[in-house]
């Protein structure tokens, strides 16, 4: 912890700076005031990992598909790869069958859409 609130402050004093934007003044201030214990999870809790490399690495075969396939012609044509892309990638994680759980979740899907 003595650790944690010893690159806290450094950080602090790197950030001191006067921004003329607004937008930057209470985006530093917001991260640093409001997001502390965010900023250093990754020290605290050893689950927690310190970069968001897993996450690119998820998003990459989506942003493969998007270029090569010129992206979707329609709303609902993105709606729906992002849903079964979803559907593929959690089904993946959780070592399930994306055969098995796609039917599963358009009938609960389904089942809570409004009418109409």
């Amino acid at each position: 912890m003595e650790d944690v609130d010893k690159l806290y402050h450094e950080i602090v004093f790197l950030l001191d700076i006067d921004y003329e934007h607004l937008k930057c003044r209470r985006f530093v201030n917001n991260l640093l005031k409001r997001k502390r214990k965010w900023l250093f999870a990754f020290v605290m809790h050893p689950e927690v990992e310190s970069t968001n490399n897993r996450a690119e690495r998820a998003l990459r075969p989506s942003v493969i598909y998007r270029k090569v396939s010129g992206g979707s012609r329609t709303e609902r044509g993105a709606d729906i790869y992002a849903r079964l892309s979803s559907i593929y990638y959690t089904s993946k994680l959780r070592k399930n069958s994306f055969i098995k759980d796609t039917p599963k979740v358009i009938v609960r899907k389904s089942r809570n859409a409004k009418p109409g």
